[in-house]
């Protein structure tokens, strides 16, 4: 392998030098990063107060800056790798700027009968870090990251609804989480070396060939934003996770980047040992607090790296269902089934909204989330209500006649469900754009590695108490003196239900319920 050391004058001139492939700029905290020379478009050094950093313009018009006090700057027609053990398996499953909460202690606790005020001594330490550690660190997302996730979500909405006219799932529950399927794009396009498959990767995550640092950047501040959800009021898991063959030698930089950005728990394993796979399960079943037992995975030798992402949500409802209002009801299921379902029934005042093909009930959780029920008129496709609804920007109804304010309430009738989906997404995704990832080396990973599978596994659960495996959300209604218009919404046929905060347009969980008596 060809190597230049270069002095700080020496870098513009490297580029002229046509076997060149790749940059690493390798910092005095070990950390390198693999920059591919023809995506640059300029290297220069600028001085911002008493510090001098190397600037990397791209031909994308980005740019990054790196310290350059005791910086070294090579170039070679290879990447980076990492050799030896890359494990960092001591992350937590639950970790927020220093905070830390292990769910899997809690849980022994609770099953071994330990005193409640040992249990709510943990929660009440981890909850009172995380509040400090809010006021400390306030997270804001600029309008272009926002409209970035907000076209994320319509593409995971376009993807869910290809995924449910899927022969699997036909007339049956689905539930989906946008939110997951994203981080785990996320970490994947850290690996990819292709440009073709890089923009495919980033069309999904909302914004083509979006620039990698502004990616990552984006979805740190998701990770920070979501963990740093106030405990007491909603609990949200979002673990990330790296399974690693021995032996085979991976990216530094794609390395450094799931550790910095993704807080993702790197470990060693040996993909032709069962107690691998019983670890990955074991992993799943703690960072979804139970909610997920295992992940499904036959035994592969050739597998070399597995990326998963956890996500985990419960929460109790702002407006609560009363026990004793729940009855039994009608529902027919999509294949004309007429059945009697568990109905929970509450009054809701202000959060309907109609359109002419559907009507709609907002479910306030608490910190912003909330479950939207929507209704699909008789005879309209779940397909044609979801291309209607921007679920970022619901217009609850209003009326008046000049004089008084008219506020739509709702009278909701709504089935309680307890479900659970397996979706292998590789024939879905390449439907809606993806015909490279499948096929392409991601050389940034390793100098072999190829996607064989994406997939899913979800639950959702609602009760007269709340939600779990969701999200949370407070809706504040503004007005002066109103009356009411009172809305029979009846959940009596298959409908739809998202959960989801619209402020910063993240999108946990989308579902379709054919059938609430069944568990998939």
């Amino acid at each position: 392998m060809k190597k230049h050391i270069l002095s700080v004058f020496g870098l513009i001139a490297a580029f002229t030098m046509s076997a060149t492939q790749y940059m690493h700029i390798n910092l005095p905290d070990g950390k390198e990063y693999d920059v591919k020379v023809e995506k640059t478009d300029r290297v220069s050094h600028v001085t911002e107060g008493e510090e001098v950093f190397i600037k990397v313009n791209r031909t994308d018009g980005s740019s990054s800056l790196y310290p350059m006090n005791g910086a070294e700057v090579t170039f070679d027609e290879e990447i980076a790798r990492m050799e030896g053990d890359v494990a960092n398996w001591n992350i937590l499953t639950t970790m927020v700027e220093g905070c830390e909460y292990d769910s899997a202690k809690i849980r022994e606790l609770k099953e071994i009968g330990a005193d409640d005020w040992e249990i709510f001594k943990i929660q009440e330490t981890y909850n009172d870090c995380v509040k400090e550690k809010r006021n400390e660190k306030k997270i804001k997302f600029s309008d272009n990251e926002l409209e970035t996730q907000s076209s994320a979500n319509k593409f995971a909405t376009r993807l869910f609804t290809d995924i449910s006219k899927e022969e699997n799932f036909k007339d049956k529950n689905l539930i989906f989480s946008p939110t997951s399927l994203q981080f785990a794009l996320a970490m994947l396009a850290n690996g990819a070396d292709d440009d073709e498959a890089y923009a495919e990767i980033t069309t999904a995550l909302g914004k083509e060939n979006i620039p990698l640092d502004e990616l990552n950047n984006m979805y740190s501040k998701r990770l920070t934003n979501l963990k740093m959800t106030n405990p007491q009021k909603v609990k949200i898991g979002v673990t990330n996770a790296a399974f690693l063959q021995n032996g085979v030698l991976f990216g530094k930089n794609f390395m450094q980047n799931l550790d910095e950005y993704f807080k993702a728990a790197a470990n060693n394993v040996d993909f032709n040992e069962d107690s691998t796979y019983t670890k990955m399960n074991d992993w799943a079943d703690k960072s979804t607090n139970g909610m997920i037992k295992g992940l499904g995975i036959d035994k592969d030798p050739t597998l070399i790296l597995v990326l998963a992402n956890a996500l985990s949500f419960q929460s109790e409802w702002e407006e609560k269902f009363s026990p004793e209002a729940t009855e039994m009801g009608k529902f027919i299921t999509s294949t004309g089934e007429e059945k009697q379902v568990e109905k929970m029934n509450h009054y809701f005042v202000g959060n309907y909204a109609e359109g002419e093909n559907y009507q709609l009930v907002t479910l306030p959780f608490l910190e912003g989330f909330q479950m939207n029920v929507v209704l699909p008129a008789e005879g309209v496709s779940p397909e044609t209500v979801l291309a209607e609804i921007d679920f970022d920007n619901i217009k609850h109804k209003t009326g008046g006649d000049g004089y008084i304010d008219i506020l739509y309430s709702s009278i909701l009738s709504l089935p309680k469900f307890n479900i659970d989906t397996k979706i292998k997404l590789n024939e879905a995704l390449q439907k809606i754009g993806f015909e490279k990832t499948f096929i392409t080396n991601f050389g940034n990973i390793a100098e072999s590695a190829k996607v064989e599978n994406i997939r899913q596994l979800a639950h959702l659960e609602i009760d007269e108490d709340g939600a779990k495996g969701a999200a949370v959300t407070l809706v504040e209604l503004t007005g002066s003196a109103y009356m009411d218009e009172i809305v029979n919404v009846d959940v009596n046929r298959p409908f739809i239900v998202t959960i989801n905060n619209p402020k910063t347009h993240e999108m946990l969980f989308i579902g379709l319920i054919n059938d609430p008596t069944l568990k998939n």
